[in-house]
């Protein structure tokens, strides 16, 4: 008998295969990663997981409000992951939220991640409190908070396309992503609230490839430049496209992800 998925935990591809493990941006899911997944399903097995209250995921503790923290999401992933693939090497990509999330996993040792591909790691953590990208994300951050679901909403998905984006959805998407706007502010409250310094990732020894948006903001592109400043073994690719490039520019940016997991491929051998 089949031995049931864990509630939004997805596998795909070669179970025999090399690990991998996908995280997803925050108002998304796994799906993100479908066509990398085809991609990649002969020679990796491949394990998506919906972050709390997104996908099939179960829902967050919203009144956690800002005490929200990564460690929140970690154990249910780190748990996900270990149940199905026990404690073998993997290879970790996140974009956004969750390439903010696959870096805390990496540098804390949650698993034993033998590479690291990351689309705009938004590690806020990392930003001086009074420098200007700070400033100007923590007020994307502090419109979540207001009592219109779908204005929030529309100035945070707005903020990483471009204004007049999120009102070209259709209606049906507008609603689920406002429906969502409780659980955006959490993820703020974890991106926020990590303690590691800039100075810490020095220590990280093992292979990163860090891809940015030539198009992004400037508070995604602050965290890419701290990030090149200390990890040891970092490569870094800028493409032409925005933050949301793994969903708008797939053809861009799944290549470099798919050459960087194959290089690494012999390092996920137990």
């Amino acid at each position: 008998m089949t031995q049931a998925l864990p509630q939004g935990v997805h596998r795909f591809g070669n179970p025999e295969g090399a690990k991998l493990v996908l995280l997803h941006s925050s108002q998304s899911n796994t799906g993100q990663w479908r066509a990398l997944i085809q991609a990649l399903q002969n020679d990796f097995d491949c394990i998506g997981v919906d972050l709390l209250g997104y996908g099939s995921a179960p829902k967050a503790d919203l009144a956690k409000g800002e005490a929200f923290r990564f460690e929140d999401e970690l154990t249910r992933v780190v748990e996900g992951v270990k149940g199905l693939i026990g404690t073998q090497p993997i290879a970790l990509v996140g974009h956004s939220y969750g390439g903010a999330l696959a870096l805390k996993i990496a540098f804390e040792q949650h698993l034993d991640v033998r590479a690291l591909a990351m689309f705009e790691p938004v590690a806020f953590h990392l930003l001086e409190a009074d420098e200007p990208a700070r400033v100007e994300i923590e007020a994307i951050a502090a419109q979540m908070h207001q009592h219109d679901a779908l204005a929030a909403t529309t100035a945070f998905v707005d903020y990483w396309n471009f204004p007049g984006f999120f009102a070209g959805l259709p209606a049906k998407m507008q609603q689920l992503m406002a429906s969502q706007a409780s659980k955006v502010a959490l993820d703020f409250a974890a991106l926020m609230g990590e303690p590691h310094a800039p100075s810490a990732y020095q220590h990280m020894n093992l292979p990163v490839l860090l891809l940015t948006g030539s198009h992004t903001q400037q508070s995604a592109k602050r965290v890419a430049e701290q990030l090149l400043q200390v990890l040891p073994k970092v490569d870094h690719q800028q493409l032409d496209c925005g933050h949301m490039g793994p969903l708008t520019h797939p053809q861009l940016v799944n290549p470099l992800l798919i050459a960087f997991l194959h290089q690494h491929k012999d390092a996920l051998r137990v």
